[in-house]
């Protein structure tokens, strides 16, 4: 996809505002189509917002937040925790189990929450729905589901209990939580040329005129240009947005990205919750003005679906008008910018939010966790097993990070003394517990029981062996392996058994060669020894 001036081929549009451009009806096509397969192939990039580091930091966050409001909360009605554009569902399944955790352990404890995961299609929250890791929260009634688009104001129901989310319903303040969900919903583009605001318009076009518009592959082929005119004296006919674009005509020459979509929908869920509002939400994007000086047109990043830069500066102001905070970092991000926005100031005001937010965000925040874990990528082999397992605990018991050590855990295992053997246990044990399985391409149940083969833990192995094959199929390799561990279990019919069915699948397999003659061996009749007669 091209920022060119001019566009080439086949033009499906031109002179468009860009919220109202083709591009978001091919983006929820996309979605639509793919559903969760869009992040279980690796389609869509979702690793940066769905690990232990992101979900720990957000709980924190959350954690203070709700210590600023205690005194204000109904606690006869629990604390709804709203996530927009789910995905995956790995990032709310890892942070909803760390704010419990942590309220559990906190004087908090006896404030109840919900949890909500809202996507716009049906193919992404359907296969969440029956995800065997969400089964006991939904059946304690605090994990719920609602079909929701950001871009649009339409009413959130909840699946399971029916209630529609209004200032009657909603008792308590509402937490949002948006990862790369604005980057993805309708923005507008401005310039600003020797003080005077410019709209930007966009121009589509494809390379062949008979391109199929429904194809979820389409926003690899379509080229966007801009052209410029003259911005309406009140581009919105809103006066809140009117005015906050209308700050940035200061600004030296550049080009802006207007978020107008995402400010309607904080604005709709800030009105569900009688204006008591936290949102926490991490993209790429800008939060400072000086940022979106000197900039050029906007570009599109395709990755499957497309996204575009989040100006989280003019959420900020939308907060800032409303009398309520913007919390942002104060140093450069190279690929995750968080950012939480307050409205409602509590009693006390919000220390514990802030401060919490600086410790959690401003420094040990998921951007550096990110660029961290880049960068130890390609140094596993040079760190000690007392720091490979730092790592993992660093990480929030990370499959990721795990599966990343795997081999230099795999290298240190078998000699490793008895206190550290136990440590790899642990470790292993708290990453399958941190875990929430996808269908992805790296089988991390049948990485973990060769690891646990590796410290002579075959008992505790076969769940993990058998997980494989449930998820994967019966590969002959992890066949193989049920039956090395039924071996040194002294189950030698079973192992015989696997042994043999891995052999069907690669009859060259040396290992299971080798296995079966041990096997033969094993079960062979000994030959009694022959007492001498005595009379």
């Amino acid at each position: 996809m091209s920022n060119a001036s001019e566009a080439e081929g086949h033009v499906l549009e031109r002179g468009r505002r860009l919220s109202e451009s083709l591009l978001w009806r091919l983006q929820r096509n996309f979605f639509e189509a793919l559903g969760d397969q869009a992040w279980t192939q690796g389609i869509v990039p979702h690793y940066i917002t769905g690990n232990g580091w992101i979900a720990d930091a957000y709980a924190k966050v959350v954690l203070g937040w709700l210590r600023d409001r205690v005194g204000t909360l109904d606690l006869q009605q629990p604390v709804t925790l709203l996530e927009l554009g789910c995905g995956s569902g790995r990032f709310g399944f890892l942070f909803f189990d760390r704010l419990l955790g942590l309220l559990n352990l906190s004087s908090l404890s006896h404030v109840p929450v919900r949890y909500v995961m809202t996507d716009f299609t049906e193919s992404t929250l359907e296969p969440l729905r029956r995800h065997a890791a969400l089964q006991p929260w939904i059946e304690q009634g605090i994990f719920d589901f609602a079909r929701y688009d950001a871009s649009t104001d339409g009413e959130i129901r909840l699946d399971r209990s029916g209630e529609v989310l209004s200032p009657q319903t909603l008792r308590n303040p509402l937490v949002v939580l948006a990862n790369y969900v604005f980057d993805g919903i309708p923005q507008d583009a401005f310039a600003v040329r020797g003080g005077q605001l410019l709209e930007l318009l966009t121009t589509l076009a494809v390379p062949d005129e008979d391109e199929d518009l429904e194809d979820s592959t389409i926003l690899q082929r379509v080229e966007l240009s801009w052209e410029e005119r003259p911005a309406p004296a009140e581009p919105y006919g809103d006066p809140e947005l009117d005015a906050i674009l209308r700050e940035y005509e200061g600004l030296a020459d550049t080009a802006i990205l207007f978020p107008s979509a995402a400010i309607r929908c904080l604005r709709q869920l800030g009105s569900l919750a009688d204006g008591r509002l936290l949102l926490v939400s991490g993209d790429k994007g800008y939060c400072r003005e000086e940022m979106l000086a000197g900039r050029d047109e906007p570009a599109l990043s395709v990755h499957g679906s497309f996204s575009m830069m989040v100006n989280y500066h003019a959420l900020g102001r939308w907060f800032v008008h409303r009398g309520g905070e913007f919390l942002c970092t104060t140093h450069l991000h190279s690929s995750l910018n968080v950012v939480a926005g307050l409205l409602g100031t509590p009693p006390g005001g919000s220390v514990e939010t802030r401060l919490a937010f600086d410790d959690a965000i401003e420094r040990t925040g998921p951007d550096d966790f990110f660029d961290l874990k880049v960068g130890f990528g390609h140094a596993w082999d040079d760190l000690t097993l007392e720091q490979l397992l730092a790592w993992v605990r660093l990480s929030g018991w990370d499959a990721n990070i795990l599966l990343g050590c795997w081999p230099a855990l795999m290298k240190h295992a078998a000699s490793a003394a008895a206190a550290f053997r136990l440590e790899i246990y642990r470790s292993i044990h708290e990453v399958w517990n941190h875990y929430f399985p996808l269908p992805e391409t790296r089988d991390l149940a049948f990485h973990l029981g060769v690891l646990l083969c590796e410290i002579d833990c075959h008992g505790d192995a076969l769940p993990f062996f058998h997980e494989s094959v449930a998820v994967y199929g019966p590969n002959p390799a992890t066949v193989f392996n049920i039956g090395l561990c039924l071996f040194h279990l002294g189950h030698l019919d079973e192992a015989r058994e696997q042994v043999d069915q891995a052999l069907e699948g690669a009859p060259d397999f040396e290992p299971a060669q080798e296995l079966r003659k041990e096997i033969a061996a094993a079960l062979k009749p000994k030959k009694r020894k022959r007492r001498p007669q005595r009379s």
